[in-house]
């Protein structure tokens, strides 16, 4: 576990454990306590080695995550309870060295107390992967990693956003800087955070403003395909006790041709042995790589979700922590490599495409020129006035991302901050539980999916050309999805339509049965019984929302008028929405 609370006022270690259990549910809680005449602060144990806080007779520092430190070498990655890495940061910052654009990658935050000036320096990531809270009452400033933990210890818990939830249930996320809490935001990414009693001073260290500034699609996939083999080579030079996750996609085989030379673990989590599961595993046999499925009961994602909604935090989709559950079994490995986010930095996947294109996925890629997140919502679910507080919102966070991208305004309106991809919790729950490392979060794909031309991203173009070594070994395997990966788009309309039209016939026919799929057959998990008692006793206890609200979601439960993610997204707010009604009675 890796989260921290900090205050400007000194706050009562009873209290503080008090938060942080209620976060971590049945999860331990090793958690260090500092307080003065500077205020309090609370840090559990980091999950990565390294990073164990340091304390001199000025300063704290704290360091959430475990970010790849370019600046000097990662041996300190298979130490345990050691700060050599904290300790790195510190004396290279107070030396005046710290460069926060270049010396990182991968998500963090850091938090540096001087405790004589009863200031704070807190730093946030490049695209805020490690979200941090903010809330101030004129007489405390507070930040914190966990938005629900701000709320406990400030006492704005009760204090709710009602136009927030809303979001969330539509979206799968909360308009940035918002949250659930009507007086707590979210901190600027790329930012550092000078904090005082009452005072928040914030300076940006990088903004994607290089817009189309590749002068070719070579030069940006070789500069991808450098350093995507860099930052595995950063910690595979350090250790080879790693493992990875696999699927039957191209984001995990990428991964497997840069780890080839490694024997190491590759974990799947299914439902049961299914296509996707036969495809990893042959992809694990080409690969050097040693399979293994673990599955999950039919109700896993009902079973789990007051775990990990609380993991992850209100405004964050509970039912990306795919890993839970299963965490126990890879916390010993010292790396645990993902594939998440090369779909949206590198393949488009927040570019809003013609319609065709995802009813008929074999078609090529075509950017709907039509569409905009500031579009007034089209939605007679909830108040009228709600729905239009909220398009503002997205139109003020659109003016935001105009402000530095033209032509790819609409796809980094859910890029930046990342908490505005509603995929983004996985890192969340995945940092807190084991020693995850992304090689498409790292620093330096990020700066190239804001520099390259929004059209290579299409139709894999750009990723295509950067990652096709690595794809070789699997060049007969199909991606679950029914193509060949290895290949470029343009063979694989053929192949994709041939393998869709099959499928197709074949689930009506009653040829292909069952799921065939990494998730849940999420259509059917909601409609069971168990789903709906559940839901039903959430909103029987929920007691904190308005008359008008809780009768906008009882409507809309009566009339199923939902989409199946937007139902999910319901159930999660009436979970949390009835454990704080609980907490005030």
């Amino acid at each position: 576990m890796s989260d921290f609370l900090y205050s400007t006022k000194k706050i009562e270690q009873k209290m503080i454990y008090k938060v942080f259990k209620n976060i971590y549910k049945n999860e331990k809680t090793n958690l260090k306590y500092y307080q003065g005449t500077w205020g309090s602060l609370a840090i559990s144990q980091n999950t990565y080695n390294g990073f164990e806080p340091l304390e001199t007779e000025e300063f704290i520092t704290v360091v959430v995550g475990g970010p790849l430190l370019m600046f000097r070498d990662n041996s300190f990655i298979t130490i345990k309870e050691s700060n050599e890495g904290t300790k790195s940061i510190f004396n290279r910052w107070l030396n005046g060295k710290i460069n926060w654009n270049e010396d990182f990658s991968g998500p963090f935050h850091i938090l540096i107390i001087n405790k004589k000036e009863r200031t704070c320096l807190s730093v946030t990531d490049i695209m805020s992967f490690v979200p941090v809270y903010y809330f101030n009452n004129e007489k405390n400033s507070y930040i914190c990693s966990h938005v629900d933990m701000l709320a406990e210890v400030s006492g704005d818990k009760e204090n709710l956003d009602e136009i927030s939830l809303i979001d969330f249930i539509l979206h799968g996320v909360v308009t940035y800087p918002y949250t659930f809490y009507k007086n707590i935001k979210q901190l600027q990414p790329a930012s550092t955070h000078k904090i005082n009693v009452n005072k928040l001073r914030t300076n940006s260290y990088w903004i994607p403003i290089e817009e189309n500034s590749y002068s070719s699609i070579n030069e940006a996939a070789d500069d991808i395909r450098k350093n995507l083999i860099k930052y595995i080579n950063k910690i595979t030079s350090e250790t080879t006790n790693i493992a990875q996750f696999i699927s039957g996609g191209e984001d995990s085989r990428t991964l497997s041709g840069l780890l080839k030379d490694i024997n190491r673990d590759a974990f799947i989590y299914l439902d049961s042995m299914n296509r996707e599961g036969k495809l990893a595993k042959r992809i694990t046999e080409n690969y050097n790589a040693t399979f293994n499925l673990r599955t999950r009961t039919y109700t896993h994602y009902l079973d789990i979700l007051p775990e990990c909604a609380s993991l992850v935090g209100t405004g964050s989709e509970y039912h990306h922590a795919h890993t839970y559950g299963f965490h126990k079994e890879i916390e010993r490995y010292d790396a645990v490599f993902g594939g998440l986010f090369s779909d949206a930095l590198l393949k488009g996947a927040r570019i809003k495409k013609h319609i065709w294109t995802i009813k008929l996925p074999f078609l090529s890629e075509i950017k709907d020129r039509s569409f905009s997140n500031s579009n007034k919502l089209k939605v007679n679910l909830f108040d009228e006035k709600q729905i239009k507080e909220l398009t503002l919102r997205r139109q003020e966070h659109l003016d935001f991302i105009c402000q530095f991208r033209n032509d790819s305004a609409e796809e980094w309106f859910e890029l930046w901050p990342s908490s505005m991809n509603r995929n983004i919790p996985n890192v969340h729950a995945n940092r807190r539980l084991f020693k995850s490392y992304e090689p498409f979060l790292s620093n330096e794909i990020v700066k190239i999916s804001a520099r390259v031309n929004q059209s290579w991203k299409l139709n894999r173009k750009l990723f295509h050309k950067s990652v096709k070594p690595f794809l070789k070994p699997s060049k007969w395997i199909f991606h679950s999805n029914g193509w060949l990966p290895y290949y470029s788009w343009k063979p694989n309309i053929l192949i994709h339509f041939t393998t869709w039209t099959f499928r197709q016939f074949g689930i009506r026919l009653g040829i292909i049965k069952g799921n065939q799929g990494p998730w849940t057959e999420w259509r059917s998990l909601i409609t069971t019984n168990d789903w709906n008692d559940s839901i039903q006793s959430y909103l029987s206890n929920t007691t904190i929302l308005s008359s008008e609200l809780k009768a906008n979601i009882e409507n809309v439960l009566k009339n199923n008028s939902l989409a199946v993610l937007q139902y999910i997204a319901l159930t999660q707010v009436l979970y949390e929405t009835s454990v704080l009604s609980q907490n005030n009675e």
